[in-house]
């Protein structure tokens, strides 16, 4: 009876573990740049589309612990209309769910169906922020002295009407 030698078989082994592990390390390289690159692709697109503006910038001084509000040089005061403005509310905070129901009289009312992010997630100086901006923006527009915001109160953020004066005592308006 002839008896197989074991160390003939072991380089056969060898060799196919070795072909195993770079086939499967290709792969994994290769699903790897392809992520890489998928990610890379959207972070420029993010870069090369930058968000719409608004009428006003809100900036927080940390040492004056204060909003400061100044008018924006970059919009385009000929693309101001209420649904330019929605949409780039709506750009700049994806997180808010913000439509128009309406416009009455010198009001503006608008809703959040879902205010959770606003409300609980942003803190106090974010939704008030968020709040101002939407304000102000829209009473930049003809005829449109107030905001009616319609959501779920929360700990942060309160609906109800909003005006520009509201935030007089609060901001430094440049």
């Amino acid at each position: 009876m002839k008896t197989r030698n074991p160390f003939l078989s072991l380089p056969v082994a060898a060799f196919i573990t070795v072909a195993m592990v770079s086939c499967h390390q290709e792969s994994r390289d290769n699903a790897d740049g392809r992520l890489r690159e998928s990610v890379a692709t959207e972070i420029a697109e993010d870069l090369e589309t930058p968000l719409p503006s608004l009428p006003y910038v809100v900036v927080y001084d940390e040492d004056s612990e204060r909003l400061h509000v100044e008018k924006d040089p970059d919009f385009d005061r000929t693309a101001l209309s209420i649904d330019a403005l929605t949409q780039a509310l709506v750009s700049n905070y994806p997180e808010v769910p913000l439509t128009v129901d309406r416009v009455s009289g010198d009001t503006l009312y608008a809703s959040i169906v879902d205010a959770q992010y606003l409300t609980q997630q942003m803190g106090s100086t974010g939704a008030q922020t968020y709040l101002l901006e939407v304000t102000y923006a829209y009473t930049e527009l003809p005829n449109i002295r107030a905001v009616h915001f319609a959501f779920e109160e929360g700990d942060h953020a309160t609906p109800g009407t909003y005006t520009r004066d509201r935030f007089e005592s609060e901001v430094v308006v440049r």
